[in-house]
């Protein structure tokens, strides 16, 4: 099935690592033009080359340390730089400090909150607003917002972190509504729980292996978050997910195939509706 991505321009924030690696990969192999961030030159120098082995020998990737509006300005220059255009935004990178989850509410420090507004809201609002001058050069656009079921959920040791990903929900149906009639389309995903290496650290701090949990197995992990954070973790299913199973609903939505869904959330959740734990 041809997404009508050859030679697209795309840029992927956090795309070193987790689904962002994996959202990479895919786009690389539909003949994208793909752009990275992330914090280590070491991995984006890996990353890369992995991405032309995929298929997009036109990979650039550039350290940024987010939600610094002057490092993100410093990505969108260079994509002007290279391309002069952006097709495609998706945006991944989030909080992902495990220090400051599983806090019950009164225990989250203004500096907590201030990081997950900062990390969790503003690196996207950031990256969306410089994205779209140059969506509109190109004349389309599809802008991707990764989410989570924790903006659906209640958790009452994540709040901050749930607060940030339900306002991502509410910027995403709100610009979407804006930019449609542009051929610029946004729209969010809501994952479940993902055995990322966010999700390995977090569960290190908690003493998860000393607990007997598996980070490394997609039932355990999902037992540890239904145990110790969320009991409606496990889904229908009865698993986390793995990095590559969150793409391709970010594929389609950030394809030319996706011409008329904007505004939209897709839960890519294992059946956590379904669920009562």
């Amino acid at each position: 099935m041809d997404l009508g991505l050859r030679d697209a321009a795309v840029l992927i924030s956090g795309g070193t690592k987790g689904v962002g690696f994996s959202t990479a990969l895919s786009f690389a192999r539909e003949g994208a033009k793909v752009a990275i961030t992330g914090r280590d030159q070491k991995v984006i120098d890996d990353t890369l080359a992995a991405l032309r082995d995929a298929g997009s020998p036109d990979c650039f990737g550039i350290r940024c340390v987010l939600p610094d509006l002057s490092e993100i300005e410093k990505v969108f220059d260079a994509i002007e730089h290279h391309w002069g255009k952006l097709n495609v935004l998706i945006n991944v990178a989030g909080p992902t400090d495990g220090s400051r989850f599983g806090k019950e509410f009164v225990d989250v420090s203004e500096d907590d909150w201030e990081y997950f507004i900062q990390m969790g809201i503003m690196s996207v609002v950031r990256c969306t607003r410089l994205a779209i001058p140059l969506m509109r050069k190109a004349e389309w656009g599809r802008i991707v917002i990764v989410s989570s079921q924790a903006a659906r959920i209640a958790t009452p040791t994540q709040t901050a972190y749930m607060t940030a990903k339900a306002a991502l929900n509410a910027f995403s149906k709100n610009i979407g509504l804006g930019l449609a009639k542009e051929n610029i389309l946004v729209n969010s995903v809501t994952p479940g729980v993902i055995a990322t290496e966010a999700m390995i650290e977090f569960m290190g701090l908690r003493g998860g292996s000393e607990n007997g949990y598996d980070p490394t197995n997609l039932v355990s992990v999902a037992d540890f978050i239904a145990d110790n954070e969320s009991p409606r973790a496990r889904g229908a299913i009865g698993r986390a997910a793995s990095s590559e199973e969150i793409v391709p609903a970010i594929l389609l939505l950030g394809s030319k195939l996706n011409t008329y869904m904007v505004g939209s959330n897709i839960a890519i959740d294992g059946g956590t509706d379904y669920s009562t734990g």
